[in-house]
Order: structure tokens, then C-alpha cells, then sequence
């Protein structure tokens, strides 16, 4: 739990919490969450109170960021068992894998704030039977099959896989690494094997520095080393980094042992990182500058270093094989026991000693797309030459077993000191071919150095789409042109059938003709084909030295999948990692009112996703003893007659035209066709229209993904319910909207389907440059933002008020689906069943309304994302049936506790602009509940509470089950005792129907 959680939340009375401006420089206002000593107790358990936190960062914003006690942070998603997962040591596993061995394991994830790799240790790992599983199949190769809900990281933050599209961007780290490989539990060195070192250097027996070197060792579970060891893969490294850049010796007149470590600052911190996982605590970076004399002029750098002083460090290392002293003018070999441990062991030492002498990826000035041969130096005095290349074969022997081939071994140039002492420069020259420089860069790459490595995953991606290149050209050159010449095709006619970007027609007349001469035909890359510096600052555009580069969708399809899908929860804030080389990721109920004259911002991410999902109630004259024998036939009949479910289609089918019709007057469109009465209007918020929806603001696709979907439940959480009152709490509200005990009601729960999904991507997308042009900083691009009258303000809340108005029409058209289903079932009208609407209330929302602050009416654009409008006895916007009591207020619970009607309150319009809670709030993971949770169990429970169900498929009873859920009588037992609005009556469930 974060100290945050602990000691920073301060109570302000039984009900409300602060979480203070100083918890995070840059919040404006403070956060106040309303829950109790319980309720928070499941706060806590997840990262909701960081948004709350997150969206105190707004411009403009209002006293303060408010969140309601069913706040939740949202869960995620999953990827198919064969998915390949990179962790920090630079081996891959499949996901599956990680079941059952999670213990000590960390990822690599990209750390979006200072736009580096990390590692991050694996807090959960989950499974569970998919529901819709897509494949992606990127420009440079890459493919990954997901859920359609599971988040990839675009230009405009994490999206789910299931609303991309061809040509859209996704991130990539291009680093592949190598297969994992269970180490054997086989020693490398005893304690026999230190002691021996100890007496070569003179250390003997009975003596303190011999003792205390042992004690040392001994506290830091170092005396002996196998392969399994935990600690190895660091020591690996290390070793890598001293025989590159780093020096260790006994110094002094008392011998210390100190090892020395040299290079950037960034770099070495992941060092001395390393080095306290071990057990030893480096000293602090040094910096100096020194002056080098090149070409006839001085140039000063600023160089980095730091020491370990430990003895029993330059021991244990010795031990190992690390020379000591200087390697110039010393023999040594790579030890041999490296030899015999797994692939990703023997990745780390190599990767580790590139990093500080293999050369940066560098482009081949004469050739496009081709890079020079990389070059990994040694200097060795003259006598020393042999040893030297022995030590390069060394490298060679090892660097074959990852694919990689070498050119040769060479003596290049001859330096004398001062003192006359000769050594020789050799260098290990690596083939330049870009398979073999795919393997290097792609496979081993490089540690403890930030910018090698993004030169090397850049250039892994780039050799990428070459290759791909190259292979389809050659499959044309071989295959297709050779087929189609048998087949007596022309020249010009294979060339019309097959030019493309790649190959043009004159090329391929020409390898026809060069074909039928008998030449022999090598493909190249097209002239088209980027230089690498165009290329790397095209596809690291805001990605910075990450590692990490955009790829382009070149296809995208659902795919059949009967097994289990898999994912991880990580601990590090920005919940990401790396799979099959994607960056993949793994909100909440809250108010936040931003003042428009003082630069307040709309944020489509306040608002979420599914804008204007809303609740209505409906009452009927039905009493629970006259038709409980008919409820069973009314959730059949209602589920046959409503479509429900993810992309579920209607009867009520619209044009074009009457679509955009829907986006401007809402409810009142469904009206005037027939599906309803104007009296439901008056008991709709907003009269079931919002002023101001512009269709022009909305897209094609968002048009596209609306048109077949109005009178559809959706799937998720949306529901329709049959419900008995079985609690009364305030008889004179009760009376005034004609309710009593044991009165049939129903509930309907739904939003504004795909078109309202869509609307929220294309504007977080588009708002993402925002934040730059306005200068904006938020701690979370999911809100990005621009001030409300700007351009993209308005044009955003104009197709925010269609999504809001098509959402109102889509309730309209059920409420109507439903009242013909009970004519059905009860052969008379449903106003003579006494079918009203009590009141249709929205949540996820942006409005613009007035309030007092600080003596003052101030016109304030209010974000309810999760929260529900609470407007008390009085207010101008309520119609004049409900100016006496206040507003309605229609909070929903779980399938199998209970939902409230409760009313607005005074104090909710001074203490939460207006607002309240709008549920239960989940308190498990869809994930987590499928994983969980049986289903046989359930339905039985459910029977035993006389509840019936159906649902398009039994996934979702279990997803919805009421484990699932916080629950709802604790919620609004807060929002009651804190004042912002009051309970009227309580119903309980008796037939549910989910999408």
C-alpha cells in the first residue's frame, strides 16, 4: 500500500476523506472521496484514489476533485497462453507459462513519465475464458492476438485492441530476447573454490582478512553461486560491465578491494542498482570533466564514475574468472563456465559488455538501408596479441549460438607509451548482413546502456521491414513470375497483376526478361525505401529514447479461441509490459466542475466512455401477489422481444437522415414516432435533449457503429429489471410519486452504445495535441483536455450532446419495448397497467451549469463520470412535478441485492455541484470474477432468492455476479448520511435480463 494511502488521506468527518494538494505538485484543488471506515477499506484496494488525485491536475477545476463511495479504478484484459512476455533479464516466456512459476519474476515495462525501460515485479496473474478474441498484424511484423477490451499503447494513450483500425499506430519495442531456459541447480563456485583465491592472494587461514571475506560472502548468500542462484543474473552483468568498462584491484597499504565503474549517469544508476541487489552499497556518482586533445583541438567531457569498496566483491568476482588489474597487459579468457549456462545467462554477460564496447548501430553512408559492420575493440600489449584474439573467438563461439556470424579478427594499429610499453588494437568485426544484425540487436542487445539500446531497437524494426520487403520481393522473383511465365502471360500482363509500391511495372518487365535470359535475379530494396535517420525520427515522434516505435495496423481480424486467455496486474503505475513486442497495459466514479471564464477545460476522459449511461424507473398499478406467477413469462418475453449484447441490432431501424435527427432532439424523436408520450419527456433529464448537439462534430465511424443499435440493452453492467418495493424511507415522497410497499417496478439501465464509445476515442485521440497547444499538464494523457470554449472544446462537447441525445432515444425506444412486452403477457394497455416513468437520470456527462463559489455564480462545466445529477427541492431545471421533493435519483445495486430511488438534496448543489453516486461500484475485476466465481452456484443462489435471469451468454451472469460488486445499501447509507441526497424507497430484484 502506498504511503499515500497510509498516512497522507486526512478524514474530514464520518463520511468524507481528503486527499490533500500537496500529495502531488501540480494539483490544483484537493480531492474529497465520500465513503466510510468500510467502503474505504475497498478504496484502497486499488489505484482509484490516484485518479481522483490525477484529476485535481485540471485547468480551471473547481474547490475540489470529488469522487463517490462506488468509485473503482477499471480492470483489464486479456492475451492468448502462446503470447510472448519480456522480462527484465531480456528472456522471453509465454504468458501461460507464468501460472505457475510468478515468484520472483519481473517485466520489462516502458516508464511513460521518463520514457525508459524499467522493470516491475507481478502483483497478480489472471485467467479466464474470452468472450471475442482479435489479432493485429503489423507493417513490420509483428502480431499479437488479444481480447477486443484488452489496451494497446497508441499516439493517444492506451486504447482497446478492439477499437483500432488499419493504418492505426501501435507502439512497439522491438527487442525480442530469448527463449527462457530453467537454469540447473549445477555449482560454479564453492566455498572450497574462494578459499583458494584467498590463499593465492595471500590470505591465509586464521587470519581476519580471510575470515571477514568469508563472513561477508557468507552474509550476502554469495559463498557459493549455481546457475539457479537468484542472485547470478545481476553478477553476470557486473562481470560484463568489468571486463569492458569497468576496473577492480586491491589498493593501499592494506589491501582494500575496490571495484571501479565508468560511463553515463543514467547508466550507471541502473548499476549501482544492480550492485545493491547483490548486496553492496556503491558509493555516489562522481563527475569530472576532462579536457582531450582531437584533431588540434581541446574538447571537454563530462565523465561519470563510482566504486564499490568491498573486498570480498573483487574476490568473488575473481573467483569467477573477471581479470584484475589492467586488462591490457594481463592474459584472461571469457570463463569457461559461462559456457555452460542457459542462452539468457550468457545474453546478459555479452549484452552487458557491449554496452560499454561493441560500437552504436551506424547507417552505411553509400548504401541505403544498409548498416555498417559493427565492431567490438580490445587493446592488448604486444605480448598479449594471441591471448587477445583468444578472447575474441571466445566471443565468436559465444555470439554463434545466438545466430550471429563474425568476418574476421583484426590487428589495426600499434600504440607506444610514454613509459614505451606496445599494445595493439584488435577489433572483432561482426558480419553486417541483416539477418545476423537482426539476431545481434533483436536478441542480445545491449544492458547499462540507454542509447545503444534505442539505436539497436530502432534498427531491429527498420531491418524488420526490409526484410519483409526482401522476402516478398523474392517470393515474386522466384515463385510468382516463374508460375505466370509458364502460364504464357505476357509481359505486360504480369506486370499490370502484380505491380504494386514495392515492385513497379518496368521492374518487373524487367526481371521477365532477365528471367527468360537465364540471369540470375538478387531483390533490393526499392529506391522508396527510407534512409534510417528519416526513419527513426518518423517512428520515435513523442516517444523519445524509449526503446520503443510506432508500427502501422496492416491487418486486423477476429479469430476463434476455445482456451483460457491470461494477463497480469504490475505494480508500477503506468501498468504496462511487453508482449509479442507490443506495449500493452493492463476509471472510477467522480465530479469534477472546471470554471469556464478562468480557463476550465472539458476533458472527454472525465467523462468516459459510455456518455449518458443512464438509469430510468418505471412504476405499473401491478402488486407483487398479483403477478408473481407471471414474472418467469415477463424476463422470457423481455428478453426475447429487447436485443441485447455486445453490437446486439434492433427492429427499430433508422436512416441516415432520421440518425441525425435521433443526435439533435433525442427522446423526443422516439416521441414523435410513436414510442412514447410527452409526459415521459418532462420526467427525463434534460427533457430527454441536451441544447447544442452538432452531428457535424461526430464521425463517419461513430455514425456507422450508432445506426443499427437504437432500442439495444448493450452488454456489460446495462440491464433491465423487474423489481418489488420491499422498504419505504420517506411516506410523503412515496405518496407524492404514487409508490407503495409491494409495488411492481422496473428498471432500465443503458447508454449510448457504439456511438458514444466512438465519440470518446476520436476525441481523446484528437485532444492529446492539445495539451501542448494550450499548455496543459496532466499526470495521465486519459485526460487529456482543451479549455471549453476553444474549438476543440466545442466541437467535442457538440458531439458529446449527440452521443447524450442518442442515449436518451435508445432508453425512450426500450421503455417502449418493454410497456408492448407486458401488453403481451397481460393482453391490456400499459397506461392501463400504470406503466409511468418515474424518471430517467443520466451519469458519465458533462454539463454546463451555474453554481455559488466563493460568494459568486460562476458558469462551471461539470464532469459526472460514474456520478449521478442530484439537483434539490427548488431548482429551475427540474419540472414542476418535482420542484417540491427535489430530483429523482435512481441508484442501481447487483442482480441479487437492491436498488434505491432516492432524491436531490440542498447540500449536494453546495457541497457536489449537483451530484451523487450512480451504483455499486465493482470491487472485482470481470477477470477476477470469471475466475472466481461458479456459475451452477450462482444461478442457484439467485433461485433461491426467487430471482430469475437471462443473459446472451452465462460469461456475463458470471462477470455481473454480485461478489463483484460493493454493496449497494453501503453506498447509499454514505451518500444519505452525508446529505447529498436522501433515500426515498428500496426495491429488490425478481427478474433480470442482461445484455
Amino acid at each position: 500500500m502506498s504511503e499515500f494511502q497510509e498516512g497522507m488521506l486526512e478524514k474530514i468527518d464520518d463520511y468524507r476523506w481528503r486527499i490533500p494538494k500537496a500529495y502531488k505538485p501540480g494539483m490544483r484543488v484537493p480531492g474529497i472521496i465520500y465513503a466510510d471506515e468500510k467502503l474505504l477499506k475497498d478504496i484502497r484496494q486499488d489505484k482509484a484514489m490516484e485518479q481522483v488525485a490525477n484529476v485535481a491536475f485540471l485547468p480551471g477545476i473547481v474547490n475540489a476533485s470529488l469522487a463517490m463511495p462506488d468509485i473503482h479504478w477499471g480492470y483489464g484484459f486479456c492475451l492468448t497462453e502462446d503470447t510472448r512476455v519480456l522480462t527484465n533479464f531480456g528472456f522471453h516466456r509465454p504468458i501461460k507459462d507464468f501460472e505457475k512459476d510468478l515468484k520472483g519474476q519481473n517485466l520489462k515495462i516502458i516508464d511513460l513519465k521518463s520514457q525508459k525501460p524499467v522493470e516491475t515485479p507481478i502483483l497478480r496473474f489472471l485467467k479466464l475464458k474470452p468472450k471475442k478474441v482479435i489479432r493485429i498484424i503489423t507493417k513490420g511484423n509483428n502480431e499479437i492476438k488479444v481480447t477486443d477490451d484488452h489496451p494497446l499503447l497508441t499516439p493517444f494513450g492506451m486504447r482497446p485492441a478492439g477499437g483500432l483500425s488499419f493504418k492505426d499506430k501501435v507502439a512497439i519495442f522491438p527487442f525480442r530476447g530469448i527463449p527462457y531456459e530453467a537454469p540447473l541447480a549445477r555449482t560454479i563456485i564453492s566455498e572450497r573454490d574462494i578459499k583458494r583465491t584467498l590463499l593465492k592472494l595471500g590470505r591465509y587461514p586464521q587470519t581476519p582478512k580471510f575470515k571477514i571475506i568469508l563472513q561477508k560472502l557468507k552474509e550476502r548468500d554469495l559463498l557459493s553461486l549455481a546457475y539457479n542462484h537468484p542472485k547470478l543474473p545481476y553478477i553476470l552483468k557486473i562481470m560484463g560491465f568489468i571486463f569492458g568498462d569497468g576496473t577492480m584491484n586491491f589498493i593501499g597499504k592494506r589491501g582494500d578491494g575496490i571495484v571501479g565503474f565508468a560511463g553515463k549517469a543514467e547508466d550507471l544508476e541502473t548499476v549501482r542498482s544492480d550492485l545493491e541487489k547483490i548486496g553492496y552499497t556503491p558509493s555516489p556518482l562522481h563527475c569530472r570533466k576532462t579536457k582531450l586533445l582531437r584533431y588540434g583541438r581541446e574538447k571537454y567531457y563530462t565523465c561519470y564514475s563510482f566504486v564499490v569498496n568491498a573486498s570480498s566483491l573483487v574476490v568473488l568476482l575473481e573467483t569467477l574468472g573477471v581479470p584484475r588489474g589492467n586488462k591490457v597487459h594481463q592474459p584472461y579468457r571469457v570463463p569457461g563456465w559461462i559456457f555452460k549456462a542457459p542462452l539468457w545467462q550468457k545474453r546478459l554477460f555479452l549484452a552487458s559488455l557491449f554496452g560499454c564496447e561493441l560500437r552504436i548501430p551506424h547507417r552505411r553512408l553509400e548504401r541505403r538501408g544498409y548498416f555498417n559492420a559493427p565492431v567490438f575493440p580490445m587493446a592488448k600489449s604486444e605480448d598479449l596479441i594471441n591471448n587477445g584474439k583468444d578472447f575474441l573467438n571466445d566471443i565468436s563461439k559465444l555470439l554463434k549460438e545466438f545466430g550471429v556470424k563474425i568476418i574476421c579478427i583484426n590487428k589495426r594499429r600499434r600504440h607506444v607509451t610514454k613509459k614505451g610499453k606496445v599494445s595493439w588494437a584488435l577489433e572483432l568485426l561482426i558480419s553486417p548482413k541483416p539477418e545476423n544484425l537482426f539476431n545481434l540487436w533483436g536478441k542480445i542487445g545491449f544492458e547499462y546502456n540507454f542509447g545503444k539500446s534505442f539505436m539497436a531497437n530502432v534498427a531491429v524494426q527498420y531491418l524488420n521491414l526490409k526484410l519483409k520487403i526482401l522476402e516478398e520481393k523474392e517470393e515474386v522473383i522466384n515463385i510468382t513470375i516463374p508460375r505466370l511465365l509458364k502460364e504464357r502471360l505476357s509481359y505486360q500482363k504480369i506486370a499490370l497483376q502484380l505491380s504494386s509500391n514495392l515492385l513497379t511495372k518496368r521492374f518487373i518487365i524487367d526481371i521477365c526478361w532477365k528471367f527468360n535470359k537465364g540471369r540470375k535475379i538478387s531483390p533490393r530494396i526499392p529506391f522508396s525505401f527510407p534512409e534510417f535517420t528519416d526513419y527513426l525520427k518518423e517512428v520515435t515522434e513523442k516517444l523519445g529514447a524509449s526503446g520503443m516505435v510506432w508500427d502501422e495496423i496492416e491487418k486486423i481480424e477476429e479469430i476463434p479461441c476455445h482456451d483460457f486467455v491470461y494477463d497480469f496486474t504490475v505494480s508500477h503505475p503506468d501498468h504496462n509490459f511487453i508482449a509479442n513486442n507490443f506495449v500493452v497495459s493492463n476509471c472510477i466514479g467522480g465530479v469534477a466542475a472546471t470554471d469556464i471564464e478562468n480557463g476550465g477545460v472539458v476533458s472527454p476522459g472525465g467523462v468516459g466512455f459510455d456518455i449518458n449511461c443512464g438509469v430510468r424507473l418505471l412504476k405499473t398499478n401491478f402488486q407483487y401477489d398479483e403477478i408473481k406467477d407471471k414474472i418467469k413469462d415477463l424476463v422470457y418475453t423481455l428478453f426475447s422481444d429487447i436485443p441485447s449484447g455486445v453490437g446486439s441490432k434492433g427492429d427499430i431501424r433508422v436512416s441516415a437522415r432520421e440518425e441525425r435527427e435521433i443526435l439533435v432532439k433525442g427522446a423526443r424523436w422516439a416521441v414523435e414516432k410513436g414510442y412514447g408520450i410527452e409526459e415521459d419527456l418532462e420526467c427525463t433529464e434534460e427533457y430527454g435533449a441536451i441544447a447544442g448537439a452538432d452531428p457535424q462534430a461526430v464521425s463517419d465511424r461513430a455514425y456507422e457503429r450508432g445506426k443499427a443499435q437504437s432500442g439495444t440493452l448493450g452488454s456489460g453492467n446495462h440491464f433491465l429489471e423487474i423489481q418489488v418495493i420491499d422498504q419505504l424511507y420517506n411516506r410523503d415522497i412515496c405518496d407524492e410519486f404514487g409508490l407503495n410497499l409491494g409495488q411492481i417496478t422496473l428498471m432500465i439501465h443503458s447508454g449510448s452504445r457504439g456511438l458514444g464509445y466512438q465519440v470518446c476515442d476520436d476525441y481523446t485521440r484528437s485532444m492529446i495535441h492539445c495539451l501542448q497547444k494550450y499548455n496543459i499538464n496532466v499526470p495521465d494523457r486519459q485526460l487529456a483536455c482543451s479549455p471549453v470554449n476553444s474549438p476543440e472544446g466545442k466541437a467535442y462537447l457538440g458531439a458529446m450532446k449527440c452521443a447524450a441525445n442518442y442515449a436518451w432515444a435508445n432508453r425512450q425506444c426500450l421503455m417502449h419495448l418493454t410497456r408492448k412486452a407486458f401488453e403481451r403477457v397481460f393482453a391490456m394497455s400499459w397506461e392501463k397497467m400504470g406503466m409511468h416513468l418515474i424518471y430517467d437520470v443520466t451519469h458519465n456527462i458533462a454539463k454546463i451549469e451555474k453554481y455559488n463559489v466563493d460568494g459568486k455564480e460562476k458558469t462551471l462545466c461539470v464532469h459526472r463520470k460514474g456520478a449521478t445529477r442530484a439537483f434539490g427541492p427548488g431548482h429551475p431545471a427540474l419540472p414542476e412535478r418535482y420542484k417540491k421533493t427535489g430530483q429523482p435519483v435512481i441508484i442501481p445495486g447487483d442482480m441479487a441485492r437492491n436498488s434505491y430511488l432516492l432524491v436531490g438534496t440542498k447540500k449536494a448543489e453546495e457541497e457536489t455541484f449537483g451530484s451523487t453516486c450512480h451504483g455499486a461500484g465493482r470491487v472485482k475485476s470481470r477477470t477476477a470474477a470469471l475466475k472466481s466465481i461458479n456459475l451452477n452456484t450462482l444461478l442457484k443462489e439467485l433461485e433461491g432468492k426467487g430471482i430469475i435471469v437471462k443473459a446472451s451468454g452465462r460469461g456475463t451472469i458470471v462477470e455481473e455476479a454480485p461478489a463483484a460488486y460493493k454493496d449497494v445499501n453501503e453506498v447509499v447509507d454514505v451518500v444519505h448520511n452525508a446529505g447529498i441526497s436522501k433515500r426515498v424507497c428500496r426495491m429488490r430484484p425478481l427478474g433480470v435480463i442482461k445484455g
